[in-house]
């Protein structure tokens, strides 16, 4: 079946009746209609905290998956810090990505729209006219206003540090930003890069602010320093990757991640059980390690106040798989990739210890944050309207209720074996149903068009079994979901026109190739020396020619 056709039908089946597991359950993206302005204020139970006048702190940790922490399940002395916080905040017990890719995930987060809709990939590839590979980026509509914008737009300072890569300004993460930094340098000159900044954000009279601080030192490739490494990979592990990790022990993040390719996951179609055992403790070394230096980010904003005067978040864009699924990295749509950890703290702690364990996604963010702050989006002076194709949860924050269940779609879109490929999962009521385009077309039967498969979470967290010949009425109702979901994308592009890729300056170029996005990599520039003193607060602009991107990356 073409995608022409299902977006036919899928205009069809808009207002159809749901049917099968979960009767009436509102279809994917039901927040409201495309170009619907947020809900401007959150009701609060008796007690709670007015958050009008309240600073925004959002932490990404990139990569790291639900199960990497203790309080999701993972190692019980992993992540003491970030298990200590969490009995400050109420926890998401099932949040999720709405893409396993870096950049689509980041940009849901900051606009409450679906990759799909915003258009934001990885950094791709394609042939310019001499047959030459060239790097393509396409930028954020200008008509879909960012997170920034808006709270800039209302009276909030707003600073972004980050790790880079993927979270570049061509793709239009720096938007409403007074500051952006997108340097590649790890989870330790992250938090030195911030402390200055902490410090002038709080400053008397300095005014409200929203600071996003991202680190990429949980992602690929997995090298800690030393006595992580001792600690947490298996010490009888004396394969092909052995030599590989002593080689990059002494380059830089940023000499790191330019060697990836080459190096670090070289001839990795060779790569097995033991492989996939001592890389998953090299990860866990490199959490264990971004959550011990999370400590000095975490002091320093209590130190200055921020704690009691703030919403903070902390989450992750998407997680990792270690042949879970047959797969490296995050290119698939299974619980490893998309399963992530959420947590928010209101000042005063308010709700410390809750836990909430409905299903939300990080598309539910921005939303939550808008209705948090009582924002009237539709009088800020912004680019268009604010979209939420997400559902606010400031009810479970302020209230104590459970979000209402809904189906949680997230989505890859990349190009895989020179075929476009359209990856869809939907988790709705403790089960998870995927549909993959590019594995049915590579199918020998001819008759099947499409891959399917469905999994009870609930009962087969590794999604080893599927159900989807057992259970035809379930599977019926999550294709009416899928094909609802299809017609929301096409509501919600109408009016921002065709997403077109732009090639990318020489000078964004070349630093993707130091980062081991093209080719081997290269020789890094020197990394970046964190200021004693933040320097004087500007807007951010791309590079010299520069548009913004989408792509099948792996960051």
């Amino acid at each position: 079946m073409t995608r022409g056709l299902l977006l036919v039908l899928a205009v069809a089946l808009a207002g159809c009746g749901d049917s099968g597991a979960g009767g009436g359950a509102s279809p994917p993206g039901g927040a409201g209609p495309a170009g619907a302005a947020a809900p401007a204020g959150a009701t609060r139970a008796p007690g709670a905290p007015d958050l009008s006048r309240a600073n925004v702190v959002v932490i990404s940790l990139d990569t790291l998956r639900a199960d990497g922490v203790s309080a999701l399940g993972g190692p019980a002395s992993i992540s003491p810090v970030i298990d200590a916080f969490s009995k400050e905040c109420v926890l998401f017990t099932h949040a999720r990505s709405q893409a396993p890719h870096t950049a689509p995930s980041h940009m849901t987060l900051f606009t409450s729209t679906y990759p799909s809709v915003h258009g934001v990939q990885n950094v791709s590839f394609d042939k310019n006219e001499a047959g030459a590979s060239k790097a393509v980026i396409v930028p954020l509509p200008k008509e879909i206003p960012t997170l920034a914008e808006v709270l800039t737009a209302a009276g909030l300072r707003s600073v972004g540090l980050t790790d880079g890569g993927n979270l570049n300004p061509p793709h239009g993460f720096n938007r409403g930003f007074e500051h952006y930094t997108y340097e590649l340098a790890g989870v330790e000159a992250q938090v030195d890069d911030a402390l200055p900044w902490i410090e002038k954000l709080t400053a008397p009279g300095a005014g409200r602010f929203f600071l996003f601080w991202h680190t990429y030192q949980v992602h690929a490739p997995y090298v800690p320093p030393g006595e992580f490494i001792e600690r947490w990979a298996p010490a009888d592990y004396d394969g092909l990757m052995k030599p590989r990790i002593a080689q990059l022990q002494g380059k830089t993040f940023k000499e790191r991640f330019g060697m990836m390719r080459d190096v670090f996951w070289k001839d990795r179609d060779r790569f097995g059980a033991p492989e996939a055992r001592y890389l998953r403790g090299l990860y866990n070394g490199n959490v264990a390690y971004t959550d011990e230096q999370l400590q000095r980010l975490l002091d320093a904003l209590r130190q200055h106040g921020v704690m009691d005067s703030s919403i903070i978040v902390v989450l992750s864009d998407h997680g990792e798989e270690f042949l879970e699924h047959g797969h490296w990295q995050h290119e698939q749509v299974y619980e490893e990739c998309l399963r992530v950890p959420l947590m928010v703290r209101l000042p005063g702690a308010y709700g410390a210890g809750r836990r909430v364990d409905t299903p939300v996604g990080l598309i539910d963010v921005m939303p939550t944050l808008v209705e948090l702050l009582g924002l009237d989006t539709e009088k800020l002076a912004l680019p268009g309207p604010v979209r939420h194709d997400g559902q606010s949860f400031a009810a479970a924050l302020l209230q104590g209720k459970e979000p209402a269940e809904r189906p949680i779609v997230s989505e890859l879109l990349a190009t895989r074996g020179g075929n476009y490929d359209h990856v869809v999962a939907i988790h709705y009521s403790g089960l998870s149903f995927l549909f993959d385009e590019f594995r049915g077309e590579r199918l020998p039967d001819k008759s099947i068009q499409h891959v399917r498969m469905l999994f009870d979470v609930r009962q087969d967290p590794g999604q080893q079994h599927d159900l989807l010949a057992q259970s035809p009425d379930k599977v019926k109702f999550f294709e009416e979901q899928h094909l609802k979901f299809l017609a929301q994308v096409e509501q919600d592009r109408s009016g921002l026109g065709d997403l077109q890729g732009v090639e990318i300056s020489p000078e964004m170029r070349a630093q993707l190739e130091q980062l081991g996005y093209i080719g081997g990599g290269g020789a890094p520039a020197p990394k970046a020396q964190a200021p004693s003193d933040p320097p004087a607060v500007k807007p951010s602009q791309p590079p010299a020619g520069a548009k913004s991107g989408s792509g099948s990356g792996d960051r």
